[in-house]
């Protein structure tokens, strides 16, 4: 997520949104505390003005780790547009250059040829 963070912020400088980084909380779901500890990681993505989003595990947990992304979305804030990005994505480029159309959502731009072939 930091490097995530830190590819946004150097390839799309301009990028005015706000930068969320989820973090499950811990609960019965975990066999271990999920979120972050690291004092050194927090201060930076601080420095980068993420916003960490706390949520809670209802369902999935550490059982299935990829469904925690749905229920991340609970946190969001409610009726602001967002693109979720999973946190070992780099950004190369600059983001406005994306033709986001958010009144038409969309799961991802590459439609066709996304599955493996055997």
């Amino acid at each position: 997520a930091l490097l995530f963070a830190a590819s946004l912020r150097h390839s799309s400088p301009g990028f005015s949104g706000r930068l969320f980084v989820a973090v499950p909380q811990p609960g019965p779901l975990w066999q271990k505390d999920p979120s972050i500890h690291n004092a050194g990681v927090l201060e930076a993505l601080a420095r980068l003005n993420v916003e960490i989003l706390p949520f809670e595990s209802k369902l999935f947990g550490q059982a299935y780790p990829y469904g925690n992304k749905i229920e991340a979305l609970h946190a969001l804030p409610e009726g602001e547009p967002f693109v979720f990005f999973d946190s070992d994505t780099l950004i190369t480029g600059d983001l406005s250059e994306v033709p986001f159309d958010f009144n038409r959502p969309s799961a991802s731009l590459r439609r066709e040829g996304t599955w493996p072939k055997p």
